[in-house]
């Protein structure tokens, strides 16, 4: 596969859902941290790093993506170190698995990447979405709880009983030994059902207007980490877009005579 790397452009495709923050594990404290974004624009994928990623003392490009450290990178195929986070569809739970995310069986693979996270098992890379909305605009998107094998019996329990469109709660763990700052997602009855991903923390407290429903809700023939799927919508502050700030500013030529080689591996 040809990879090219590229300087960053706006996307010719809607960037609702067309965009996800990669992010990793930390070895150390075992919370996941933003590294990048991946793009898919109209006939590519792009990947860039974030520099407060590539600023840090224990950095490691992830495999395939060492170019980013310079520049965006372009494909006509979806990066291999992404593409192997989909779940195949030679795999018999295939079915499964698309209707606990309520996806169809021939979602496509960015699609099935924005609502499984894209994580395996023993897996040290997350992405989740990361939509674009501009200042004082409407959002919305779904993410998956995590946590849940965490919980006690009567609260994944109750994650079973759940449906589409009930009401949810957003509630600070401050008494989280791990992350004063975390999130919790609750019932009407506070009964805890999940946590929100770390990463996203920031972003939810961005919005204003927020509420939380049920996007779907699975019982324990499936795994923790499709149990629960929740959207979150809300409106993005006045002054400021979702994910927009230093903390989310990409690698990118400084220099506007850099080239720009566009070729893609599937043309």
């Amino acid at each position: 596969m040809t990879t090219t790397a590229v300087d960053h452009r706006p996307a010719d495709a809607p960037e609702t859902l067309s965009r996800l923050l990669v992010t990793v594990r930390d070895p150390n404290t075992r919370q996941y941290v933003p590294v990048g974004f991946l793009r898919h624009l109209l006939d590519c994928f792009e990947f860039a790093y974030l520099e407060s990623a590539l600023a840090r003392d224990d950095f490691r490009p992830l495999p395939g993506l060492t170019h980013a450290t310079q520049a965006p990178m372009r494909s006509g195929q979806l990066f291999p170190v992404f593409a192997e986070r989909v779940v195949s569809s030679r795999r018999p739970d295939r079915s499964a698995s698309m209707n606990a995310l309520g996806l169809p069986a021939n979602a496509a693979p960015f699609e099935v990447l924005a609502r499984s996270h894209g994580q395996r098992v023993g897996d040290t890379i997350e992405l989740l979405p990361a939509p674009t909305a501009g200042p004082g605009e409407l959002v919305s998107f779904p993410f998956l709880t995590h946590g849940v094998r965490h919980l006690e019996p009567v609260e994944q329990k109750r994650i079973a009983s759940l449906s589409p469109g009930d009401a949810l709660q957003l509630v600070r763990d401050s008494t989280n030994t791990v992350n004063p700052h975390a999130f919790l997602v609750t019932d009407d009855d506070k009964i805890r059902l999940g946590w929100v991903p770390d990463p996203l923390i920031a972003v939810f407290e961005s919005l204003t207007d927020r509420h939380l429903t049920v996007e779907r809700a699975n019982g324990p023939e499936i795994g923790f980490h499709f149990r629960l799927l929740v959207k979150i919508a809300g409106r993005t502050p006045s002054d400021l877009g979702l994910f927009d700030g230093p903390a989310w500013v990409t690698r990118g030529f400084a220099d506007a005579d850099a080239p720009t080689d566009l070729s893609l591996s599937n043309r």
